[in-house]
């Protein structure tokens, strides 16, 4: 989680970790192909960056770690 434990903004690296550790590769391509889930966001309290900064670093630690 190199790159998530970089993340400035404390919500969206809270959220990068979830992703990280309960979300495959797959789940998190296809999250960030599409639009923000604005259930998470609302449940998480993020703003559409926060949501996509997010998934993108986890997948991108997911990625580094395959």
């Amino acid at each position: 989680m190199s790159m998530i434990n970089q993340l400035r903004d404390e919500k969206a690296k809270d959220f990068a970790k979830h992703c990280y550790e309960t979300s495959s590769v797959e789940k998190l391509r296809a999250a960030a192909e599409g639009k923000a889930d604005q259930a998470e966001m609302e449940h998480w309290g993020l703003t559409e960056g926060q949501w996509e900064e997010a998934i993108a670093t986890a997948l991108a630690d997911h990625e580094g770690n395959s």
